[in-house]
């Protein structure tokens, strides 16, 4: 049995969602300006300021996705704490809710990455 994906985006944090799509899309315009400067051969600066913005866009969306996590768990045991005890079916449910938000940061996370990495010419001097 499988979550459909709509269900999976509308059942995470909205807040959340909205940043990560946001530096994602940050990230995709950055890296197509980045792409463009490569293209033109102009100057490197262009290129590293592009690509400095993919890698900050990634950075926030690594860092929210963690701060998603611990407010989904402390929500989630809050609630928990007040009822005095819970069905153990209502715990799972619970905390898989709690894990949705972070799977797709950390997914958009490495897609960040990815584009950060692809036309680098020293990857590890970006």
């Amino acid at each position: 049995m499988r979550m459909p994906f709509s269900e999976f985006i509308a059942s995470g944090d909205l807040k959340f969602i909205v940043v990560f799509i946001i530096c994602t899309a940050s990230a995709g315009y950055h890296f197509f300006k980045k792409l463009q400067a490569k293209k033109n051969q102009e100057n490197q600066e262009s290129a590293k300021h592009h690509n400095l913005k993919i890698y900050n866009a990634a950075f926030w969306i690594g860092i929210l996705s963690i701060l998603s996590l611990l407010l989904g768990l402390m929500h989630s045991f809050y609630f928990i704490g007040k009822t005095g005890g819970i069905a153990p079916e209502l715990i799972f449910q619970g905390i898989s809710n709690t894990l949705i938000t972070p799977v797709l940061g950390v997914c958009l996370f490495m897609v960040c990455r990815i584009l950060h990495g692809i036309s680098n010419s020293n990857p590890l001097k970006s």
